[in-house]
């Protein structure tokens, strides 16, 4: 086995044949411990050199551009998922009406992983070798974890996974993968310098954390973000069970509360929480709870005041009403079959379509052609604002450097009018 990427048994010879993983080691001059494909991707240039055949990698698309999801299709987070799946469908289908991308069309393939780590890491190989797709998109960050060394042996992009973990940054590391959820660590520190404004003097924290990967990476973010700071974590709590961890958490008399949870957590802690008849005097939520509808409202009082880092524009909020791309957005969607436009997942997946959709243009404008290596130069390098992403907030790529969504706005939910108001400006972060 290879060991540009981290070490992974197993990988099948058919999915190793599909694109690239053989040939032998090269280091670089300076680190022996890289390949010699790392010095490139710190570059934001993809390296073909551990690809078995990189004419695969280069050979150029043609007629359709097969996109594959492996995701959650059944379970407690299918309705969120399927939100993401009819907006990027819906974005795909405005592209495809235009032309495609130098006519070449945009297909969606979705196969179910249950939220189950092991049938992502099949799913993937099966998209792969049967469903033969050019670009991988994949939910959660255990299931990334199970799919990133496979598909960067195979040399096929996953772009903009649903995750937040660090470690798959590193484009030396993982050269063909990119995150469209910002870092784990970005959020919570963004989140940490609010509660410095709020408490000068200090103040104690009560941490609910999800015990998949995504909660441990908002949990550790966040205990990264206070190192050095007066704020202190008091008692932490698995989300495994939300009203004991409501009520365990409430015990500690902490000021604040953060959920280091994921989509199902938010509105489940929530009503704990409100069933415990605890009123923390700041309650953070993760900024992949954004649907007010379906993750704050039913839980009316309880979630009043209710703080979440948000960087999309939502079309059911008063404040966008004037906004030309949200009623651009609105009519697109629903010319196009989304099923709820004003759904914030769907508005989420509007947006990754409308990511990809870039980084496939100027690949298709590039000198590597619409490729698999094109596509992953042009989103390694990518520098763009989303027309639904919120005013001063970009995702930007540089080279090893994956940045993504460096800036977030602050809102807090009112129970009483039913919508996230705003609470502060953009901070932005990318310049820390």
């Amino acid at each position: 086995m290879r060991t540009r990427y981290l070490t992974v048994v197993g990988v099948s010879a058919a999915l190793l044949a599909a694109g690239c993983g053989g040939g032998g080691d090269k280091t670089t001059d300076d680190d022996p411990a890289k390949p010699a494909g790392s010095a490139a991707a710190a570059q934001g240039v993809t390296p073909l050199d551990g690809c078995a055949d990189p004419d695969a990698a280069k050979t150029k698309i043609t007629g359709t551009l097969k996109v594959g999801w492996s995701a959650p299709l059944s379970g407690p987070l299918a309705g969120a998922v399927g939100a993401v799946l009819d907006g990027m469908k819906a974005r795909f289908a405005v592209a495809n009406a235009a032309g495609g991308i130098g006519g070449v069309k945009l297909e969606v393939v979705a196969r179910d992983d249950a939220f189950n780590p092991e049938k992502a890491k099949a799913n993937v190989s099966e998209l792969i070798q049967k469903d033969g797709v050019h670009v991988l998109d994949t939910f959660g960050s255990g299931q990334l974890n199970a799919v990133a060394d496979d598909q960067n042996e195979a040399c096929v992009p996953l772009l903009f996974a649903q995750a937040a973990v660090p470690a798959y940054r590193d484009a030396a590391t993982y050269p063909w993968t990119t995150e469209y959820l910002a870092s784990a660590e970005v959020e919570m520190a963004v989140v940490v310098q609010g509660l410095k404004k709020k408490y000068p003097s200090g103040a104690t924290v009560a941490l609910a954390v999800n015990q998949t990967e995504s909660g441990q990476g908002y949990a550790n973010g966040f205990k990264k973000a206070i190192e050095g700071t007066n704020i202190k974590i008091v008692k932490e709590a698995p989300l495994t069970d939300p009203n004991a961890a409501a009520t365990t958490l409430k015990a500690s008399g902490a000021q604040v509360l953060v959920d280091a949870g994921v989509t199902t957590d938010c509105l489940a802690l929530s009503m704990a929480v409100g069933r415990a008849g605890w009123k923390p005097d700041s309650f953070i939520q993760p900024g992949n709870c954004v649907d007010g509808k379906t993750l704050f409202e039913p839980a009316g009082e309880a979630a009043d005041g209710q703080q979440i880092m948000v960087w999309l524009k939502d079309p059911g909020n008063p404040i966008y009403a004037d906004d030309a791309a949200v009623k651009q957005y609105l009519s697109d969607t629903a010319a196009n079959g989304a099923k709820a436009p004003a759904n914030n997942y769907t508005v989420n997946g509007w947006a990754i379509g409308d990511l990809m959709v870039d980084a496939f243009t100027k690949a298709n404008s590039s000198s590597d052609g619409l490729s698999r290596v094109g596509i992953m130069n042009a989103a390694r390098t990518q520098n763009y604002h989303p027309p639904m992403f919120i005013d001063g907030i970009d995702f930007t790529m540089s080279g090893a450097k994956s940045m993504g969504i460096m800036a977030f706005r602050p809102f807090t939910w009112s129970s009483s009018k039913k919508v996230f108001e705003p609470a502060g400006d953009v901070i932005d972060t990318s310049g820390d």
